[in-house]
């Protein structure tokens, strides 16, 4: 009996992280330029809390949060230019003649998963500790096409989170981000021998 309210005891304080993660993700992606520094550093507490690191969650957060600021926004730029390219594209493409929408809507589709592919590679080896911008983005790319199963299911999963918690209300807000961070760091870093390897 002792055992299984441990156990409750034990969600019940990684539940509570998790929101408090989700609210600092929230406040310290306010100025928009710093959601990706911010993001990285949820993935990473949150990769902390499953590894049973004596530091608090919160703490964690700051600390990476800090680390990751500087080169974080540089690489959220190019990102956001890539993201506004590739949408751009895709509206671009609504206003064509039937016939050359059908045939660009798979590079449309293509674009859009390596884009989303290469996010989660960049995430993964930014926390690893690779800072260095040319060699993070060749790697993100190699990474992707060696081995594109985990970006492609994260980006299923996240999908399916973001479209129950807009549509259905069924994943609260208050922990959404910290959803789609804890599906990030537990398919990214389960079984992490590639990045070793390489």
């Amino acid at each position: 009996m002792t055992s299984s309210n441990n156990k409750l005891f034990e969600v019940l304080e990684y539940i509570v992280d998790l929101v408090l993660l989700n609210f600092l993700f929230i406040i310290c992606s306010l100025p928009l330029v710093t959601a990706y520094p911010a993001f990285v550093a949820l993935v990473g507490a949150i990769k902390g809390l499953s590894e049973d690191k004596p530091i608090p969650a919160w703490k964690q957060f700051f600390k990476l949060f800090y680390d990751y600021l500087k080169k974080g926004i540089t690489i959220w730029l190019v990102l956001l230019f890539v993201s506004v390219v590739i949408i751009g594209d895709i509206m671009a493409v609504n206003y064509l003649p039937n016939t050359l929408q059908n045939f660009l809507l798979p590079f449309n589709i293509i674009a859009t998963l390596l884009f989303l592919g290469v996010f989660c590679n960049l995430t993964k080896l930014f926390i690893l500790g690779e800072h260095r911008f040319k060699t993070l983005f060749i790697r993100s790319i190699f990474l992707f096409f060696r081995q594109p199963q985990k970006p492609l299911l994260i980006v299923f999963i996240n999908a399916i989170i973001v479209i129950l918690s807009v549509y259905l209300k069924f994943v609260p807000f208050i922990i959404t981000f910290s959803f789609l961070a804890f599906t990030c760091s537990s398919i990214l870093f389960a079984k992490d021998h590639e990045i070793n390897n390489s």
